[in-house]
């Protein structure tokens, strides 16, 4: 299958798309056009449509949760790139409060995919498809779920953990620990990982396959503290031939990319010539225009003179104020009348040696380690990490190196610094007077007053 299409009209089960707000963070009925739970698993095509449709509303339109607002949003708070509108402040000087624009799609939008994922599984285990469809589909929707667990854990600290298609139960089940999460996406994802097929469904890269499973699994076992088993899955997917870095860091985000483990095709339903919504959002209209989105300086003084993702994933404008630096991973803008080039990269090879490094020191290998950090530094055009070094020398080179290596991707720098707690250390010197407190993402109001189970995030 040269290109995986998704169904203008699509085959689904799930109550919601959840783009907007709504009373409560799981609603009830589904849209008038779609099919009943009852025959969507009827048979291989109306199963897979399913999984499709879920894959399709995760990016269907711009500044989503899945589509560029949580990478925005993310990069603001922390301190990869912040934006110049003003509606995007309170991210930026980390002033957020339950109040604040766009905080409820972080938190309506992964539900809302969280119950879509439910009913597939649920449906698929009643189906009487062949197992070998019954395995990859409900593998897709596991890992599914599991990857906006994830977010929504890191984002608010104790969450629902919601796994039945009972909307008016799901809507008063109480917060879990992140203990608790963690416990659940490990057995989920290794349930994803036993069911997925090792090659992918299709010759690009938008469903997820075994390799994919195993990637998130390496991330959930490092923000875990499981070195041992974060060493054993990232190795999994470095070791897998189908993966490769690649030389040439202007080929990492297109469709092709060898270094792609998951993508997320677009589906442009607004703007016509989309590739991406991260290269709709940043890149510039036209080549003498300026950008709006502008990388901190800070950050700009972390790069070393000859790093080459300063001169090929970041891109220089000049207004009265000065020269500044706009991401630039994603080059296109719009592509009218011409085939796509770049899909959204979810999960790349990179960041599983960098997982590696971080497991391997923490379990007393560093010389293991150097040789991960310097993989990524090769690539980049960097000099080579040469011992003596000390544990927490090596230990601050993996945190720069995944800096400026996932730079604005899925809001990395920003969890990375919470669950290492360094974000006061750190964040303090870019952004002034930063305290424990601003480290806090609150649960939206909207959704408190939604069910009186919940309690507000006072965790930081």
């Amino acid at each position: 299958m040269k290109n995986l299409k998704f169904p203008t009209i699509t085959i689904l089960l799930f109550s919601s798309l959840l783009l907007y707000a709504c009373d409560s963070f799981l609603e009830t009925g589904p849209p008038k056009d779609q099919v009943s739970a009852e025959n969507a698993f009827q048979d291989p095509k109306s199963a897979e449509a399913t999984i499709l449709g879920l894959y399709s509303n995760m990016n269907s339109f711009n500044n989503q949760f899945n589509s560029g607002l949580l990478a925005i949003l993310m990069a603001s708070t922390a301190d990869d790139y912040y934006s110049a509108f003003t509606s995007y402040d309170e991210y930026k000087l980390n002033n957020i409060t339950s109040n604040s624009s766009y905080l409820d799609r972080l938190w309506i939008q992964p539900y809302g995919f969280i119950g879509h994922a439910n009913k597939i599984i649920e449906g698929i285990e009643k189906s009487s498809l062949p197992e070998k469809v019954k395995k990859q589909i409900s593998g897709e929707a596991r890992f599914a779920r599991s990857f906006q667990y994830f977010y929504l854990v890191n984002l608010f600290n104790k969450i629902p953990l919601v796994k039945t298609t009972d909307v008016d139960e799901a809507n008063s089940i109480g917060q879990s620990t992140m203990e608790d999460i963690y416990r659940f996406l490990v057995e989920d994802l290794n349930q994803a990982e036993a069911d997925l097929e090792e090659q992918y469904q299709g010759s690009e890269r938008v469903r997820p396959n075994k390799g994919t499973a195993s990637s998130l699994l390496a991330r959930v076992y490092l923000y875990k503290g499981d070195w041992e088993n974060a060493e054993i899955h990232s190795t999994k997917v470095i070791e897998d031939s189908r993966y490769k870095l690649l030389d040439n860091l202007n080929d990492v985000f297109l469709k092709t990319s060898q270094e792609a483990i998951w993508q997320i095709q677009t589906v442009n339903k607004s703007t016509a010539g989309v590739n991406t919504w991260e290269g709709f959002t940043f890149v510039p209209a036209n080549p003498t225009a300026r950008g709006y989105y502008n990388v901190f300086e800070s950050t700009m003084d972390s790069f070393e003179q000859q790093d080459k993702r300063k001169q090929d994933w970041l891109k220089p404008y000049t207004i009265a104020s000065g020269t500044y630096y706009l991401p630039y991973k994603y080059k296109v803008r719009t592509n009218i009348g011409n085939p796509v080039t770049e899909y959204n990269m979810v999960l790349r090879l990179a960041e599983q040696y960098l997982i590696r490094a971080e497991a391997r020191l923490k379990l007393n290998k560093k010389a293991l380690a150097l040789s991960d950090i310097n993989i990524i530094r090769k690539r980049a055009g960097l000099q080579p990490l040469v011992e003596p070094l000390s544990d927490e020398q090596v230990a601050l080179a993996i945190e720069k190196e995944k800096h400026l290596e996932l730079l604005g991707e899925w809001g990395h720098r920003w969890f990375d610094l919470n669950r290492t707690k360094r974000a006061v250390t750190v964040l303090s010197q870019t952004k002034g007077n930063f305290t424990q407190d601003d480290t806090r993402i609150p649960i939206p109001q909207s959704i408190l007053l939604s069910n009186p189970q919940l309690k507000q995030n006072d965790e930081n």
